[in-house]
């Protein structure tokens, strides 16, 4: 399964795919919401419509925000050795 997190200044934003067709975002412990595919969550995160007031409250205030999920950074996933 995919991963991919934002390091921002309130906290890591983490995009986790959980099954073929379902992502959710979160930040440190707390769900945020769930989506259809990584992309969509990486656009609320950049578009400030989390849900999550402590970072949509900075909208117009923060640069540097990733645009798109490009970039993210991508985790790869641990495989355990045959």
């Amino acid at each position: 399964m995919k991963r991919y997190i934002y390091n921002a200044d309130i906290g890591t934003f983490e995009i986790q795919q959980t099954s073929h067709l379902l992502y959710q975002l979160w930040i440190g412990e707390e769900l945020l919401g769930e989506y259809e595919s990584a992309e969509l969550a990486a656009a609320d995160v950049s578009g400030f419509n989390t849900d999550y007031v402590e970072w949509d409250k900075l909208e117009n205030e923060l640069e540097n925000i990733p645009a798109n999920l490009s970039e993210w950074s991508a985790i790869a996933e641990e495989t355990s050795p045959k």
